[in-house]
């Protein structure tokens, strides 16, 4: 699932159309968007994949509780794909909108280039549908403003692949050489070091090189150091929470470092409404260590739909920590 906010003004079936790549961060196919709104604007966006079949649309999730969370007071149903699975599933998601009291204000088929409304039989919805424009005023709108979709997911995902066998090797050689020398440091003054070290990065316009990857790596490891970084990031102030940074991380270190920085990367991806790159993240961090704790709530958050604000307390040092963060 992808949950994602802006404001957008919406005046069309194609100004959302147009949008959703560019809200999800890629193109979907076979699947079902949920657009949420509120007085007019765009809300947040919700994406699952659609079932194999329309026999087997029972298996589609509800997104009906995560329209709720974010108090839309109208919701758009886009599906993505095959007509008879995807007007199932724009049918089986309008009863269930409507069985929480809920009605959509449209439901769209969008499938090779070609977009249907299943509610409108006007001269306007001729039979063989409308062609996708490339463009429209809000998807330029939202492109201006940073917006950007890769073809697929996959492209989405890959941003993640770990970097080449000989920079990880070098960012490895440094982590041992720094894990040397701090056995004979004092600890607050590592400390001190390792919180500059975090705000220095952060306040650069630049990506560290081994030496400083594997100082930044082994500092998130300490759970106030990590949690220093989520407050800085969850300040805003930073180009998209400089996860440009902890990917750069994350894409570096092994697997007995990589998560924490591949957390904090999906936190900051998280807070600045790019939940599918977010939930990449989670994944890498889950994958390297399957109990790391903060990574298991965040993705329990996203999936169910809690939006960016609700995270503003993470970090902030009132909650519980086990050994595995």
């Amino acid at each position: 699932m992808n949950v994602t906010e802006a404001q957008i003004k919406l005046t069309g079936p194609t100004d959302l159309i147009t949008t959703v790549p560019l809200l999800l961060g890629f193109k979907p196919e076979h699947s079902l968007v949920a657009v949420g709104l509120v007085d007019g604007h765009v809300q947040c966006t919700f994406r699952v994949d659609l079932p194999g079949s329309a026999e087997h649309i029972e298996h589609l999730p509800d997104l009906t509780p995560q329209l709720s969370r974010n108090d839309c007071d109208g919701t758009v149903l886009i599906a993505y794909g095959e007509q008879e699975v995807a007007e199932a599933a724009l049918e089986r998601s309008a009863v269930r909108l409507a069985a929480a009291g809920a009605e959509a204000l449209d439901l769209l088929r969008v499938t090779d280039d070609r977009w249907y409304s299943l509610r409108c039989g006007r001269d306007c919805c001729p039979p063989q549908g409308r062609e996708v424009p490339e463009t429209s005023a809000a998807s330029c709108e939202v492109a201006v403003a940073g917006g950007y979709a890769f073809g697929d997911r996959a492209q989405v995902a890959a941003l993640l692949d770990p970097a080449g066998s000989g920079a990880r090797a070098a960012v490895a050689r440094e982590v041992e050489l720094s894990l040397a020398a701090e056995a004979d440091s004092d600890w607050a003054a590592q400390r001190g070091r390792d919180l500059h070290a975090v705000d220095h990065w952060l306040e650069s316009e630049r990506l560290p090189g081994p030496s400083d990857i594997a100082t930044l790596g082994l500092a998130l490891g300490d759970v106030d150091i990590r949690d220093y970084a989520l407050r800085r990031v969850g300040a805003g102030g930073l180009p998209d929470g400089r996860a440009d940074l902890w990917i750069w991380l994350a894409r570096h270190l092994e697997d007995d470092l990589v998560a924490p920085a591949a957390t904090v990367a999906g936190f900051a991806a998280y807070r600045n409404g790019n939940g599918v790159l977010a939930l990449e993240a989670f994944e890498l961090a889950l994958r390297a260590q399957p109990n790391y704790r903060l990574a298991q709530m965040l993705i329990a958050a996203l999936q169910a739909g809690m939006p960016p604000s609700a995270l503003d307390r993470i970090g902030g040092g009132d909650h519980a920590e086990s050994p595995n963060g």
